[in-house]
């Protein structure tokens, strides 16, 4: 998403409306990235947003809410000393270039904020009114760039200059003769090259409002193509001049962001156009559906891709331990050969590689052939057997312990696999995405202050209301499960869970102390079905039982318990009922 000098003029006006002679509160800085400014004016709080992110370098007013860290960065601390009780006197866009200077006056004193918009050149420059710079988000050293220096104390320069012209000012003579007749690239960009501050998506959309292919080699136009150019690209001036701008969103057939711009865009194949009111609301929409959404599946797509490793390392390690199990389940076998052994001894040497015995424990005194190992005595060898014997009957206990650990982690990584599938938001994943980490499958962040990890909000759990009027509640992960049955729920409450199948825990609070009624218990089946690996299917089972007979097993992962004493009901996921009995 890149914002043009059109649409950072959109945005100006909109500024110019709203915070011109406001008072600047408050200053944060919650990602290295970006900076929000609370202002005030006479019956009002409004925020400022300004991003230098590379992507998504922008300024606008917003609604949204942002974490702050706990220590400010530095020059979030620079702009606080200078900038906190100054009125914003006026916003400026210098020669329509992607660059607004807010002037804000703080103690009689006149501070420049200048926003450089230029995508991944974008950068936030304090400045005195003397030019001098007091600090930038990013300082630039000599060492860095031949162009300028950006540190506190230096003169302050503008981005280098491109030999263009500002549309705000250009004339008819002055548009003909800036672009060469002989110009043998498309003809948008003999618009997008020669002129300030238009991008080009804008300089498509000139010439395609001049009717004319803007694919089109501007050498190859006539006369009378030109002039229809000259004069769509004078009526988008004449709209900037009057600041009638329409911001719109193009969204394409996969449902995404195409384009954002000051005016719908007609010159684009886009399956919608979103029109919206003010600026502000084009980003809100704008940082909803893509990058929240872009965020969201990158930390689903990764968390997804942990519980996927882990699964697999899960499979692998008990199909290794069931060979062995089926292994240690032959141990007598080593016993019978040591003895046997040990009984035709005599009949042995060594360096014999098999040997043909009497089976003594068979009823028919059957021969039976023996592997041996050629470098031991008989003696030894039948010592080989007899460790073998011991060693594979010490280890089937351990090897059953070992695969009931194994399955036991196989139930947990599916559930927490369920609880990815069906997160409703990035809160939802945030909270899985911790959950792993404590139990060692994603490495912590040593930097993050554990205590601060531990203070970090936790989410409710869904809330429902039977038509009989109970409160039922489902656990949105298993950290959320255990807390939801061990120390939510009381004793009276019903506990309800799918039968063998991942799922959330489902409780009905007992507000009455009487017995629940059955339209209730189905209603809360159904929540259990459709919160569970079985959403798409028919006929679930669903075990419910009072919380009270609901254990959880020393040392178990999260959500998992064993219950007793349960009854079980079959139902069908119903996504219509749900949505019913939701309360938030």
């Amino acid at each position: 998403m890149a914002v043009d000098g059109i649409l950072l003029s959109a945005i100006k006006n909109e500024l110019e409306n709203n915070i011109l002679d406001a008072r600047i509160d408050k200053i944060y800085q919650p990602e290295n990235s970006f900076l929000t400014f609370q202002v005030r004016r006479p019956g009002e709080d409004l925020k400022l947003l300004t991003s230098i992110h590379p992507e998504r370098s922008r300024v606008h007013l917003t609604e949204q809410n942002f974490s702050n860290p706990a220590h400010p960065p530095d020059f979030c601390m620079v702009l606080r000393k200078y900038l906190t009780h100054g009125h914003i006197q006026q916003i400026k866009q210098p020669g329509f270039e992607r660059i607004l200077i807010m002037d804000i006056k703080n103690n009689n004193k006149i501070y420049r904020l200048v926003l450089e918009i230029m995508g991944r050149y974008s950068n936030i420059i304090l400045k005195d009114d003397s030019n001098k710079v007091l600090d930038a988000m990013k300082r630039i050293s000599g060492s860095k760039t031949s162009h300028r220096e950006l540190y506190p104390g230096v003169q302050y320069q503008a981005p280098p200059g491109q030999d263009k012209l500002n549309p705000l000012t250009v004339t008819k003579s002055d548009f003909f003769a800036k672009i060469p007749s002989d110009f043998k690239k498309y003809c948008f960009r003999a618009v997008l090259y020669n002129f300030r501050g238009i991008g080009p998506y804008s300089a498509k959309e000139i010439i395609h409002r001049a009717g004319v292919d803007f694919e089109q080699a501007y050498s190859e136009l006539n006369d009378e193509q030109k002039e229809k150019i000259w004069s769509s690209f004078n009526q988008i001036v004449k709209k900037i001049k009057k600041a009638d701008f329409s911001p719109a969103a193009g969204i394409n057939e996969k449902d995404r962001i195409e384009y954002i711009s000051a005016f719908p865009l007609t010159c684009m194949d886009v399956k919608e156009t979103v029109k919206f009111a003010s600026t502000q609301e084009l980003f809100a929409y704008y940082y909803q559906k893509e990058v929240i959404q872009k965020k969201y599946n990158k930390k689903y797509d990764r968390l997804k891709s942990v519980v996927k490793k882990y699964l697999s390392k899960n499979k692998k390690q008990q199909k290794k331990q069931y060979k062995r199990y089926q292994e240690s389940k032959n141990a007598d076998q080593y016993k019978k050969k040591g003895e046997l052994i040990k009984a035709n001894i005599h009949q042995l040497k060594k360096g014999m590689e098999h040997a043909e015995l009497i089976n003594y424990y068979d009823s028919e005194n059957s021969s039976v052939e023996i592997s041996l190992k050629p470098d031991l005595t008989p003696a030894e060898n039948a010592q080989y057997f007899f460790k073998k014997y011991n060693k594979t009957k010490k280890s089937k206990k351990y090897i059953k312990r070992e695969l009931g650990k194994l399955k036991h982690e196989e139930k947990y990584l599916q559930q927490v696999k369920l609880n990815i599938n069906q997160a409703e938001n990035m809160a939802d994943l945030s909270e899985i995405e911790e959950e792993l980490k404590d139990e060692g499958y994603i490495e912590k962040n040593k930097q993050v202050n554990p205590q601060k990890r531990k203070a970090q909000k936790k989410l409710p759990p869904h809330k429902f209301r039977s038509t009989e009027g109970y409160d039922i509640l489902v656990g949105r992960n298993n950290r959320q499960n255990d807390r939801l049955t061990k120390k939510i729920a009381s004793n009276q409450d019903l506990w309800l869970h799918t039968k063998k199948i991942a799922g959330s825990h489902v409780i009905i609070r007992n507000h009455t102390g009487k017995e629940i009624p059955e339209n209730t218990i189905i209603e809360a089946a159904v929540l259990a079905a459709y919160h569970s690996d079985a959403r798409m299917s028919q006929n679930v089972p669903i075990d419910y039982t009072e919380v009270k007979n609901v254990n959880k097993p020393k040392g178990a992962k999260p959500g998992l318990v064993y219950y007793d004493e349960y009854q079980t009901i079959y139902v069908d996921p119903d996504e219509q009922l749900v949505e019913e009995l939701k309360t938030e």
